[in-house]
């Protein structure tokens, strides 16, 4: 599968490119003022307003500390997360490199988790650089109840 790949406090991730829209450098949001700690607040891309939600906060609990390297990954999140509805997100992460093939079905790969809270955790591979583990998107946001609540960007009818 093709990936991109992020490090989040030494640990590295990959984000499947089918559920990638595209990759943006970081611009300014307005901040949420309330809910979970990992929601930043809203970003405008190109007229549509897009919930921002830090991926350090999510996996490693502090946030990311923006530098020349930190990106905002818009993802394509479908079907029964948002009741049916079609939404992006803007997932901000300290950097981004790709898109590689990894293959996260090898032997000796592990399959990932299943517990609750860790379901965005996929199976991870061993590459020529360590550890990778497959972050999966349409999860990671899943559990937490107050996602519901955000707004969404229906995606445009052609």
């Amino acid at each position: 599968m093709q990936v991109l790949l992020t490090t989040v406090a030494t640990r590295r991730y990959a984000l499947d490119c089918a559920d990638v829209v595209e990759v943006l450098p970081v611009v300014d949001h307005r901040a949420a003022g309330t809910g979970p700690a990992w929601l930043l607040g809203l970003i405008n891309v190109r007229g549509v307003l897009l919930p921002l939600v830090d991926l350090s906060l999510i996996v490693d609990g502090r946030r990311t500390a923006p530098t020349l390297g930190s990106r905002i990954v818009v993802l394509q999140l479908d079907g029964e997360l948002f009741a049916g509805l079609a939404t992006r997100v803007g997932l901000l992460v300290p950097e981004i490199a790709g898109p590689f093939e990894r293959d996260f079905a090898v032997p000796g790969a592990h399959p990932g988790f299943s517990f609750a809270g860790a379901s965005h955790l996929g199976p991870t591979i061993a590459d020529a650089q360590g550890m990778v583990q497959l972050l999966r998107c349409r999860r990671l946001l899943e559990g937490d109840a107050a996602l519901r609540e955000l707004p969404l960007a229906r995606r445009e009818q052609p």
